[in-house]
């Protein structure tokens, strides 16, 4: 019993041994999203061990991932009503404008293509709870196609950390990082 207080007191209850809070969504739910989820990274880890360069496949993969993770599936059900979306983002969705979809993105706050050469960096080592980290770590966030475009023309569009990258966009009521995945 003594032990047990003690890994209590070494890991918080949400987090997964020791190493990561759990996301929003857990791929260790038993859902057939959740293990669809393991599945994939899974494949992912596997391709980045075998030392394979990122691809449509990988990239696709990588960004339904970062959905489940997030909202609990693999597409967002109502782009309206997501919670991490600029101030600016925020307009548009009110605006009333019949096409305010093709006036917002999402965009990934960590590139996938930094993702991807994270696993490919730590491939000697690499676990399914490492590379769920790396995925759901920094969320997608929803920001207007002005707000992409000004990043990329700052050259922001792969590079920089991810407060650089937003350093231009204004954001509230969440932080750049899931509040999920602190480390343990």
């Amino acid at each position: 019993m003594a032990g047990d207080v003690s890994r209590a007191r070494r890991y918080p209850w949400n987090s997964i041994h020791g190493t990561v809070r759990a996301m929003r969504h857990s791929i260790h739910h038993t859902s057939l999203d959740a293990k669809k989820a393991r599945i994939l990274i899974n494949a992912l880890v596997d391709c980045a061990k075998a030392g394979i360069k990122p691809s449509f496949s990988t990239t696709q993969m990588l960004r339904g991932l970062s959905l489940y993770l997030e909202c609990g599936s693999f597409h967002n059900k109502s782009w309206r009503t997501y919670h991490r979306a600029s101030e600016a983002a925020k307009l548009v969705i009110a605006s009333g404008d019949k096409n305010w979809k093709s006036r917002v993105t999402f965009e990934h706050v960590r590139p996938l293509s930094k993702m991807y050469q994270m696993f490919l960096d730590e491939r000697a080592t690499l676990t399914l709870e490492r590379a769920a980290f790396i995925i759901g770590e920094y969320p997608p966030v929803l920001i207007t196609v002005e707000e992409e475009l000004r990043m990329a023309k700052l050259g922001f569009s792969a590079e920089g950390t991810p407060e650089q990258r937003y350093a231009g966009i204004p954001i509230s009521g969440f932080s750049l990082r899931s509040d999920g995945a602190m480390p343990g």
